[in-house]
């Protein structure tokens, strides 16, 4: 059995992640330093949780595949330390995710805004339609038990990304790691940051993430924002831009109705932000081959968020 090494299990994102890959049937071993509650009652539902606190380098071994330091770990991790005496291959979390989808395709939602709106509404959809999917978020989603799910039969991995270090040891950002081969950029919104000093620095590692598409991929993007025109402008010549605006609506008998040449579809809009994302959403489908009046139809029942 293929052996994974976590160090530092230290929130419910990578608790999820170990009780995903158990299911996948990996072997899994973990250490921490402090445990939220609620991550330590996921762990011991699946008999995941280290017997004690702490780190130490008798916890790695030769027979280790792959070690996988988390955010808060630090070049001094007696683990890491010993992870890399040893030779062993060592991968960042988006690394590691990566590793484990490379033979699916890839749908990567970053930016600014919208993320986790833009994955539940795709899952909701593609379940609807029994297409199965894998998805990694790195925040809960609402009306979903995990913000992971790896390992389906499905030939589809969603993946909620964004700009930030990886981790500590890690300085790239979590985006230039996922290789999509379809990109969903909703909104990008430059504050200044120790990371972004300028506005030109943010705007770059979105056009990395954008130099990384894969071969004859698709870049969907909210057309009339800025930085994402100027973005799409510069893509490569086998990458195809895919602009959205929001859809239309109309009022009538007390309720929204979504507007289009398929129909009236009656919807709940949940924020501001709901038909901008609504759109990323829809597009994003049609290339995972969900034609438009399937998912009209499916999001007409959606309730989350």
């Amino acid at each position: 059995m293929r052996h994974i090494h976590i160090i530092s299990i230290d929130d419910l994102t990578v608790c999820n992640l170990a009780v995903s890959l158990v299911q996948m049937g990996f072997n899994v071993t973990a250490s921490y330093s402090s445990l939220p509650a609620h991550a330590t009652s996921v762990l011991q539902e699946a008999n995941l949780l280290p017997e004690c606190s702490g780190f130490d380098a008798a916890h790695i071994d030769k027979n280790i595949e792959v070690v996988v330091p988390t955010m808060s770990v630090t070049e001094e991790n007696v683990e890491l330390q010993k992870a890399k005496e040893l030779g062993l291959q060592i991968m960042s979390f988006p690394q590691f995710i990566y590793w484990l989808t490379k033979d699916k395709v890839r749908v990567v939602v970053s930016g600014s805004q919208g993320k986790n709106s833009i994955l539940s509404m795709m899952l909701y959809a593609l379940g609807k339609h029994k297409i199965a999917a894998d998805y990694v978020a790195l925040d809960p989603i609402k009306g979903y038990s995990s913000n992971i799910k790896l390992g389906t039969d499905g030939r589809i991995a969603l993946l909620v990304s964004n700009e930030f270090p990886a981790s500590h040891i890690e300085k790239r950002p979590f985006h230039h790691f996922y290789r999509p081969h379809i990109v969903v950029l909703p909104t990008l919104r430059w504050e200044e940051s120790e990371e972004y000093p300028t506005e030109e620095s943010f705007l770059n590692s979105f056009k990395i993430l954008t130099e990384r598409v894969e071969r004859d991929g698709k870049c969907i993007y909210h057309e009339g924002e800025p930085l994402l025109d100027e973005l799409a402008t510069e893509l490569r010549e086998d990458i195809t831009a895919i602009p959205f605006q929001r859809d239309l609506i109309i009022e009538g008998d007390g309720k929204i109705y979504l507007k289009n040449r398929f129909g009236l579809f009656d919807i709940n809009i949940k924020d501001e932000f709901f038909l901008q994302n609504l759109s990323a959403a829809r597009l994003a489908c049609r290339q995972l081959g969900l034609q438009d009046k399937d998912f009209y139809a499916a999001i007409s029942e959606y309730s989350f968020l």
